[in-house]
């Protein structure tokens, strides 16, 4: 089975002889933007079937034996939450997996020390916006051997500028070749029939012969598929090397086609939810239990098992790891979101790089936040582990290369009550040297207004901590993909705000946001699309505040029913949301839109918790009126920088580009 997945193709071509078009396959992915999400019947009869709630219902009390191969939603939560550089997940992230993998499956063949020339063709939106959102580093990168999770952010700049003037790659980082980026890495504007975000990685010998070649498409989130593999996207895992992946992951043996063991019972009130179901020690379960492929089937299964949403998800990871990797996993997602934060904040640049010139503000927000603009505020958390600047539990991992330690608290911003020269008489006194910050005539008959104290200090660390994280992505660092990087501020600054203000036991509501939240990605995932250049930005920023709204909810300790209605309210109000970034740079909107999408979640969640769970409009209806609104979407607003704000906004060109 491992020899099937990303296969590489092997031809003998002469130089001369142009490669034929590639074969589009029919993908086992997702549901196409072209048709329609309902599941169809386990027969095989291809028409669409709508299932009512008793039909639901019943199906899901064993879906692993009713649904086919590519009708669930179910993929591991580590895969919707990896760790990996800015600035965007799948121009990115993807691409340097895509050149990774690449190079693996030579090296495999045995074919790699005879490779002399490479050719690298860019298609659709890694084409139109690769260059603001750094996809030649990236591709270099993963063709030199490096991981998104492990690589240095601050080594890149100059190992991709050694690469330009040197002209010569390290293909997996012992094989050196020529490479000119000018003449071997080719920009298509036309993207390849398969996806948007399309790749064909081509390899020659030193007599010029063609040795392999193969396609990639990013479609969102860090994840690469290749439609030779056969492979539906609900079962591909992102390792490189195939053989190390557990064997659950790698043969997936769920669905019609296969025998499957029924559901196990719900966990009794005298066991812990990790006794159910059990595994030998050290085995993993042969597949996740819990398999759903909607909203409504995944309420149900939370309903029939007395289960959480987060449980249930729990559950389905312990099929893949054990219950103190899936809880290390966690911990240490979580370490590197509020890494992230604290870079953010704690930045001394001014500018993000490129030619936008885009002003820093994470940092200054921060400030502000401390320097006694909201005297009620009560510094000092009730977290023993956070009010002393600590990690959320001292089991977290160390944080990667680059970030520095220990998660970032109310403490370290500033004592326990606010300066008192800041105030005279509950005002803000008039700093020496600064104008009063008012403009009009004071004597016309509709007098100015002064300058107010802020009073919605929540709004105001959501959007600091949002804003933080999207610098740092912007400017190529170490975040998690929540679920891409475009979004990746979102979700951390709401999971943050909830840990400084609110938590009284950090462990268990990170654990519970993470995976709550990664259940709802999974629908967007299997129903719609995370991927901007498919989607706009409802794909990236609207799937993020819809998570987020929903794992707030569940932390909040709403119902499933609630978490499902609050991330319905957190997408609906994204639909028709465009991704039309200036200079293909993700900076603007993109870093303020993280803000508001933070705050859109809070609000879905304290809305979806003043009612019963029950609403108009459902989040399988949502999700659905998504992908119709993704495929009606004119591509100039699919991340391609050709319409929109990419072309109303004035671009400095005296500047130089990054």
């Amino acid at each position: 089975m491992a020899s099937l997945l990303r296969r590489t193709r092997i031809l003998r071509l002469s130089s001369r002889a142009a490669p034929s078009p590639l074969r589009s396959l029919p993908l086992q992915l997702r549901p196409s933007l072209a048709r329609s999400l309902h599941p169809t019947r386990a027969s095989g009869d291809a028409s669409p079937a709508r299932i009512d709630s008793a039909s639901s219902d019943k199906e899901n009390r064993n879906p692993a034996s009713t649904l086919a191969r590519a009708e669930h939603a179910v993929v591991s939560a580590f895969d919707l939450f990896s760790i990996g550089v800015g600035p965007s997940s799948s121009h990115t992230v993807g691409p340097m997996r895509a050149g990774r993998v690449f190079v693996h499956d030579l090296r495999e063949m045995g074919i790699l020390d005879q490779v002399r020339t490479l050719k690298v063709g860019l298609y659709g939106s890694l084409s139109a916006t690769g260059k603001g959102h750094m996809t030649p580093q990236a591709v270099m990168m993963g063709l030199e051997g490096s991981d998104p999770e492990t690589i240095e952010p601050s080594t890149i700049g100059s190992r991709y500028a050694s690469i330009l003037t040197e002209k010569r790659l390290q293909l997996g980082g012992t094989n050196t070749i020529k490479y000119d980026m000018d003449r071997d890495m080719l920009w298509r504007n036309e993207p390849l029939p398969t996806h948007p975000n399309g790749m064909r990685f081509t390899v020659f010998d030193e007599k010029g012969d063609m040795l392999a070649t193969n396609e990639y498409f990013s479609v969102g989130g860090g994840f690469i598929v290749n439609e030779r593999t056969q492979v539906d996207e609900n079962l591909y895992y992102r390792a490189v090397n195939k053989d190390a992946a557990s064997q659950a992951r790698r043969e997936q043996s769920h669905g019609v086609e296969s025998a499957t063991p029924s559901l196990p019972s719900p966990p009794s009130s005298s066991s812990s939810p990790d006794d159910a179901p059990s595994a030998p020690p050290g085995d993993s379960l042969p597949q996740p239990p819990y398999l759903f492929s909607n909203a409504q089937g995944l309420l149900n299964m939370t309903r029939q098992q007395n289960l959480t949403i987060a449980q249930l998800v729990w559950q389905n990871e312990r099929s893949y790891m054990s219950s103190e990797q899936i809880s290390e996993e966690l911990l240490k997602i979580w370490s590197v979101m509020d890494g992230s934060i604290r870079d953010g904040v704690s930045s001394t640049e001014e500018l993000l790089p490129g030619r936008l010139g885009v002003r820093r503000r994470a940092a200054g927000l921060y400030r502000r936040l401390f320097k006694g603009f909201y005297p009620s505020i009560t510094p000092v958390s009730t977290n023993p582990a956070l009010s002393s600047g600590s990690s959320p539990s001292s089991s977290t991992p160390a944080l990667p290369s680059g970030q520095q330690g220990g998660a970032l608290s109310m403490a370290d911003g500033f004592s326990a009550s606010p300066p008192p020269e800041a105030f005279v008489n509950g005002g803000l006194k008039k700093t020496r040297g600064r104008a009063p910050l008012v403009i009009g005539d004071f004597e016309h008959e509709l007098s100015p207004i002064p300058w107010k104290t802020n009073v919605f200090p929540g709004i105001d660390f959501l959007s600091c901590y949002a804003i933080a994280v999207n610098e740092v992505n912007a400017s190529g660092g170490r975040v998690v993909t929540a679920p891409t990087n475009g979004a990746a501020g979102v979700i951390p600054a709401v999971l943050k705000y909830f840990v400084e203000f609110i938590s009284d036991d950090v462990d268990r509501d990170v654990k519970t946001f993470l995976l709550t939240s990664a259940a709802i990605g999974m629908l967007f995932k299997r129903g719609a699309t995370i991927s901007a250049a498919e989607g706009g930005c409802m794909a990236e920023v609207g799937v993020a505040s819809a998570m987020a709204a929903g794992a707030f909810t569940a932390v909040m300790g709403g119902t499933p029913a609630q978490i499902l209605q609050a991330a319905e309210i957190g997408i609906e109000h994204h639909l028709g949301l465009t991704c039309d970034p200036p200079d293909g740079l993700v900076m603007v909107p993109c870093i303020e839109r993280n803000s508001l999408g933070a705050v859109k979640a809070v609000t879905a969640a304290q809305l979806a918790l003043a009612g019963d769970g029950t609403h108009s409009v459902s989040l399988d209806e949502a999700i659905e009126a998504m992908r119709v609104t993704a495929r009606d979407m004119h591509n100039h607003y699919k991340e391609t920088s050709l319409s929109g704000l990419a072309t109303s906004m004035r671009i400095p060109v005296s500047s130089p580009a990054c």
